[in-house]
């Protein structure tokens, strides 16, 4: 189940709120955060901080996630045409039959990332 306050934040744009939030959440020893099949297309979320979060079959279709920490993120069958993913980092992040047909890439770590 979503995360009423993170999808809340995440929605709202406010990367920095979010960012604070998921560090004290983190803080608290709560390191899953489930946002499985959301719909977040479209969200300019750039530098974000969604390492480890699962993200499994949602929407990120077109979103800005320039610079993103996507670390060990989960993003099975997630739709990320036409996402910014420009020096992101996906280092160990699960693609596995995600869609990134005109996701921009450049510069992004992706090292260890399955999928790709």
């Amino acid at each position: 189940m979503a995360n009423k306050k993170a999808l809340e934040l995440l929605k709202s744009g406010n990367v920095d709120a979010f960012n604070k939030w998921i560090k004290e959440r983190r803080k608290k020893g709560k390191d899953t955060l489930d946002l499985n099949d959301q719909n977040l297309g479209g969200l300019v979320l750039r530098n974000i901080d969604l390492r480890d979060v699962r993200l499994n079959g949602s929407n990120l279709r077109k979103c800005d996630l320039k610079g993103a920490n996507l670390k060990r993120a989960r993003l099975r069958q997630t739709d990320l045409r036409g996402t910014n993913l420009q020096g992101a980092d996906l280092t160990d992040a699960d693609l596995r039959q995600a869609t990134t047909k005109g996701a921009n890439l450049k510069k992004a770590d992706v090292k260890g990332a399955k999928g790709l």
